[in-house]
């Protein structure tokens, strides 16, 4: 009687076991890899705590390490989009300082601050239109397309304002120069979480809801996954990779306007590398770079991972290039882990080392 309880036991649990394995292998490649970056980004957390405990974990540090990632939050956010439909968009950080110069600009020129905002914006989209025209009407490959775009918006951006930035302070109204600085620069009591934290909170969730539950969003996947069999289903992939790329666009001007606000000037060299920043932490967030797999949660958690390792090695006193070369390791990882799972290099790394004939 003991011997077969004891069978029964060892069944069930293994049977418990079992489920529980093919509950975690049933997620999706973007799911499993956000909780693997969620669990480095603990470790990272837990790392730069114990090593500057009285600096990293101060309520000043954590408000400015969230103040930090919003640029390749939001921009990120926007390249998510482009990223799983298979596409890209190395022209965001450009179009960032085009539309920071074009906000400045508006607002010299007494317009209200409203209107100059909505101006901006479709400056941005904009921006992705043009992007889309020549990827998708025109067939150029997305980083050829995207790349040529990056030196013409940079060039407008020199050419509006002769290389020099505009500062904020030639804006006639000093109300609506304190309006302007708030929406990048203010913080909730005067000392509190950043508006702009706030703002890009509230623009993740939008366009998570928009990537993961709208009809748009699934067509988004579905040419991500295998363009032919979206358009063989029916799907106008034209239209719905163009409108990725105008949210790459739109992210972009949002971006242009915090960054101007918070720095109370508009440089027409902002934002160079931003768009390198923000498809590094989508990548480690877990974003595939061959399309088709990725949310918006992997960006922000991407995103995190990338403020908490530049916050702690800046706090631990490690230099700026050697930084660069540590990111640039880790981001070289992610991606080879990605292609090695999907693309089934892992065999091509056995032979390579002799383990595999």
């Amino acid at each position: 009687m003991e011997r077969k309880m004891k069978k029964m036991a060892t069944k069930n649990i293994a049977a418990v076991a079992t489920k529980e394995k093919n509950g975690f292998s049933n997620l999706s490649a973007a799911t499993r890899r956000a909780i693997y970056s969620f669990g480095i980004l603990i470790a990272l957390f837990i790392l730069f705590s114990v090593l500057q405990p009285g600096k990293f974990l101060a309520p000043a540090n954590l408000q400015n390490l969230l103040q930090q990632i919003v640029t390749y939050t939001i921009i990120g956010c926007g390249l998510t989009f482009c990223l799983v439909c298979g596409g890209n968009d190395l022209s965001a950080g450009a179009s960032m300082a085009l539309s920071g110069i074009i906000m400045v600009s508006l607002l010299i020129q007494g317009l209200p601050l409203w209107l100059c905002v909505i101006l901006c914006l479709c400056m941005g989209v904009a921006t992705g239109v043009m992007n889309g025209f020549f990827i998708e009407i025109l067939g150029v490959v997305p980083f050829v397309a995207t790349l040529a775009t990056q030196w013409v918006y940079r060039g407008m951006a020199n050419v509006l304002v002769n290389g020099a930035p505009l500062y904020t302070t030639n804006i006639p109204s000093e109300a609506v120069q304190k309006q302007f600085y708030i929406l990048g620069g203010g913080r909730i009591g005067g000392n509190g979480l950043p508006y702009s934290v706030i703002i890009t909170l509230v623009y993740a969730i939008i366009l998570g809801i928009v990537l993961a539950k709208s009809r748009i969003g699934r067509q988004i996947y579905a040419c991500g996954s295998n363009l032919e069999a979206a358009k063989l289903s029916g799907i106008n992939a034209v239209k719905t990779r163009m409108f990725a790329y105008c949210i790459s666009g739109l992210s972009a001007a949002i971006c242009g306007i915090l960054v101007a606000s918070r720095l109370s000037s508009a440089q027409p060299t902002a934002g160079n590398g931003y768009e390198m920043e923000a498809i590094a932490a989508s990548v480690l967030g877990g974003i595939s770079i061959l399309g088709g797999e990725g949310t918006i949660l992997n960006t922000i958690i991407g995103a995190l991972m990338m403020g908490v390792i530049r916050n702690g090695l800046n706090l631990n006193g490690v230099n700026s290039f050697w930084q660069q070369v540590i990111v640039g390791f880790i981001l070289l990882i992610a991606v080879a882990s990605q292609t090695a799972n999907k693309g089934g290099n892992l065999n091509n790394i056995k032979r390579f080392f002799g383990m595999k004939k």
